[in-house]
């Protein structure tokens, strides 16, 4: 038997097992909550949260910091979270992290930075406008601009991501096997493995309910067309997060057909292109 991969940490008057097997420790009903509550930042999951993945980074001090809101908590809420993370974070162990500084951007820039500078157009941006989708957990958020400069008018988020898809697909399975069926960690993990997953042992493809899935993603979507209005002007749409593949052909049919470029492990977009904002902020200001 090995030890599970746990991290302890201390947010607000509680303690919280967080880390790469947490999922062990959640019962089927379990699923991180249905929505995003307008206040998530300032409850101690949050925290709990970001210390467990402070601490995977492995340094005791970080000098920058980057971290992202969607789009509609991005005004309000940045500098509160700023706020949040910077300073020192202790663990029940000893264990000290400090942060010196902290940068929060809408969490869209992220995949949009990183598919222009892993396809080597990043000298090109300048011309080019982009829409960048980012089909999130609790949120669809969707990034307009016009090289670098983000188009507020046409940039948004709704409450549109994979929590309610996960939600109903429980429900289909339940009525596809007639059992009742209702772990959406199974189903989670079932869509990253191409709508492959075992159910009480046996193999199961779920892949045939998608379709069905159709009205609560045009819905979605439609928050993105109303926002966006005419494409006409769009030369790239970029299509990241962990519900990109569930999305991505019912994207395409409401934008007339347009080319939707998926990047490969798009859920990991946002985080390597904060990674790829802040190396450039820290090399463009000598540190």
């Amino acid at each position: 038997m090995t030890k599970r991969d746990l991290i302890e940490v201390q947010s607000g008057e509680s303690k919280f097992l967080v880390g790469r097997d947490s999922i062990d420790t959640l019962s089927a009903r379990d699923d991180r909550g249905g929505h995003l509550q307008t206040n998530y930042i300032d409850t101690p999951q949050y925290l709990a949260l970001f210390r467990g993945a402070l601490r995977y980074i492995g340094d005791d001090s970080i000098d920058l910091l980057v971290s992202g809101l969607p789009v509609n908590h991005f005004a309000q809420d940045k500098n509160r979270m700023r706020e949040r993370l910077i300073g020192e974070h202790r663990y029940p162990d000893g264990k000290v992290i400090n942060i010196k500084e902290a940068w929060i951007i809408p969490q869209p820039v992220g995949g949009f930075i990183e598919y222009f500078m892993s396809s080597s157009q990043i000298n090109q941006i300048d011309d080019i406008k982009s829409l960048t989708l980012d089909i999130g957990y609790y949120t669809l958020d969707w990034l307009t601009c016009r090289g670098l400069k983000m188009q507020d008018e046409r940039s948004g988020s709704t409450p549109g991501g994979m929590s309610l898809i996960l939600e109903k697909l429980t429900q289909l399975i339940s009525a596809d096997r007639q059992s009742q069926f209702s772990d959406v960690n199974i189903v989670d993990a079932g869509i990253r493995n191409g709508f492959r997953t075992r159910i009480q042992g046996a193999e199961y493809d779920f892949s045939h309910l998608i379709p069905k899935m159709e009205d609560h993603i045009i819905t979605a979507i439609q928050s993105v067309v109303r926002s966006v209005g005419s494409l006409d002007d769009i030369d790239v749409v970029v299509l990241v997060g962990g519900g990109a593949n569930c999305y991505k052909k019912i994207v395409q049919k409401l934008l007339n057909n347009r080319e939707i470029i998926v990047p490969d492990n798009g859920i990991y977009s946002n985080v390597k292109g904060f990674y790829l904002a802040g190396k450039q902020r820290v090399k463009s200001t000598g540190g």
